[in-house]
This record gives C-alpha cells, structure tokens and sequence, in this order.
C-alpha cells in the first residue's frame, strides 16, 4: 500500500488574524462573567435572587462559551482549511517474462479436458489479456527443438495469435529438450538488450510448463548462464497424478493413440526431479498443476512474486474542510438558541 502523510494549510489565511479580536471578546465575556459574580457577592444574592442565581451565571457562561465556539467555527471556515495527504506510490519495476511452453505429444494427453496443451494456452491467454500494460510477454514453444513464436511484446493480440496457432497445429515433434528452449530464451533476451538498451534493467524471468522430463544434453550449461545473470525459472509442472493416453490423430473417426515399439499405447508419465532441480537452482518457484484451475492460481502467484519496487512516486492529494466547520457553526449556534 502507498506510505500517507498528511498536514494542514490554508488557502486564505489572513482571515485567521480574526482569532486575535476573538480571543479579545472572550477575555472581555470572560470578566464581564467575573464581575457580575463579584458584584452579587458584594450586594447580596435577594438583590440579584432573579438574574444572578448561580444556575443563572453557569447558563450565562455556557451560552457565552457556544457563542465563542460557533465564531471561532465561522473564523476558521473562512481560512478555507485543506487536509493535505502527501502519498509515496512505489513504481513497480517493469518485467519482461518468456514463457515456455511444451507441445510435445503428450502435452495432447485429455487427463486435463481438453488436453493439456489446450488448457495451457487457455490460462496464457486469460493471463495476457489482464497482464500489466508495461510489462512485455514473450513466447516459445519447444519439443526436441524450440521455436520462438514471439520476441518481446506488450501487445496482447500478437501473443493471442500465436496460441491459437498452437491449439490448430499439432505437428508431432518427438522429445522434451528444455535446455534447448532455455537457450533460446537467452537468446530472446540478448537480441532485445541489443534492440533495445532502455529496457536492459527490467525484470526478467522464465516460465517453464511442460509434463516432461529433460531428454537434451543442455540443460546444466543453461541454467548456469541463468544463475550467472540472476533469471530465475518458474517451473509448472502440468498433468494429473495418473498417467493417460496421448492421442496423435484419428482414423475413421477413431481415436489413435501414439505407441510403443510393442505396438501397445504409451502410457504417459511425469517426472518433477528436471523441473524441481530448475526452478531451484535457478531462484524461481516449482508448481504442480493437476488441473487448469492450479495452473491459473500458478500463474498469479508467480506474477505477484516476481514484481519489484523499482523506486516511489510522490502524489499529493487535498481536501477542502470548510463544509465541516460550517456545519460545527451551525450546530452550536442552535445549542445555544435552545438553552
């Protein structure tokens, strides 16, 4: 929340100098007050049994006290007082993130309807829509090799292009290289550093999905040159706990499933030790996702863990209270009348 401080001024403060001829008043309403009562002391109380009572003299002062309260209400109503609140916004540091993603076969896999692919580039795109307007997103897919589909962007609508493409397209391309992906991202990041010099202190950060284990040679290299330019790697792990079928296409309206050298339907399966080992090693987070409503939270929670205080913005806000004052006035101009 942003830091508030506040103070007091006037827009016209000579009126305030009225103060002075009301402090004036009220020593005189103060010793005409003292002398009435001295007087009845020294003449006795059947002269002034009528008008001098004590009740009398205590009404008498209370009704004088209003009087100088509903003036000093109307003196200070005329200064135009203002509450000034001075308030310190922090400026979020802006972010660049690629995100990538798994479109190898058993990304295909129904255990998340429709598959795990689909549900994927559903939750990217609702993200995409809600991102932050400063913040550039970036997008590769990969299998056994990586594709970059889209260098860094703030338009939305060029990213929600390419997910549709990859809901459309399902060109098989066997093999889980991450290292491969993660060079590629480097890469992105490098060609914008040099495209772009202003934007070389942004925040950058990976998003990794994908349901499988690491089959390339690259992985450790590439996470070192991470760990060397401090960008961390957030992991999701997507699929459900038991494995399911990956289906690559269909004959006569019949489903085909992809399989093995048995000619039997492979079974997928999910190891989290390649994603667990990157997220950690790198400074990101691991998550797990069984279903798209864990991906979504996943992907708020890394959005709001990832943003930093680049530096404070100061604001300053005011608030007329005249209105306030005014209505003090009138509030004790009619105790008074009523007493």
């Amino acid at each position: 929340m942003p830091s508030v401080a506040t103070s007091m001024t006037f827009l016209r403060p000579e009126y305030l100098n009225l103060l002075w001829a009301l402090l004036a008043l009220a020593i005189w309403s103060a010793y005409s007050l003292y002398s009435l009562r001295q007087t009845r002391r020294r003449l006795g109380a059947a002269i002034y049994s009528a008008t001098s009572r004590p009740s009398s003299l205590v009404k008498r002062g209370i009704k004088m006290t209003l009087g100088l309260a509903a003036l000093a209400s109307l003196i200070l109503a005329l200064s135009r007082p203002r509450s000034v609140y001075h308030r310190q916004i922090p400026q979020l540091r802006h972010l660049d993130a690629i995100i990538l993603l798994d479109t190898s076969p058993s990304m295909q896999a129904q255990d998340i309807q429709p598959s795990r692919l689909f549900r994927a580039t559903e939750v990217i795109g609702e993200f995409i829509r809600k991102k932050v307007p400063e913040d550039r997103i970036g997008l590769i897919s990969f299998a056994e090799n990586s594709l970059v589909l889209s260098y860094l962007t703030g338009d939305p609508k060029n990213l929600l292009f390419y997910l549709d493409y990859l809901r459309e397209h399902h060109a098989l391309q066997y093999g889980t290289n991450i290292g491969g992906a993660l060079k590629s991202a480097m890469g992105v990041f490098a060609r914008q550093a040099d495209l772009e010099p202003a934007a070389r202190d942004n925040k950058k950060v990976l998003i990794l999905l994908s349901d499988g284990e690491d089959h390339g040679e690259e992985m450790k290299a590439e996470l070192r040159e991470l760990v060397a330019r401090r960008i961390p790697v957030y992991c999701v792990g997507i699929g459900s706990r038991v494995g399911s079928l990956i289906p690559i296409g269909e004959d006569n309206g019949q489903t085909r499933y992809l399989t093995g050298s048995n000619g039997q339907p492979i079974l997928t399966t999910f190891d989290e030790t390649t994603l667990q080992d990157a997220a950690e090693k790198s400074g990101g987070l691991y998550y797990r996702a069984r279903t798209g409503v864990e991906m979504s939270q996943a992907f708020n929670d890394i959005f709001v863990k990832t943003r930093e205080i680049a530096g404070y913005r100061q604001t300053t806000e005011s608030r007329e209270r005249y209105t306030e004052l005014l209505a003090a006035a009138f509030v004790l101009s009619l105790l008074r009348m009523v007493l």
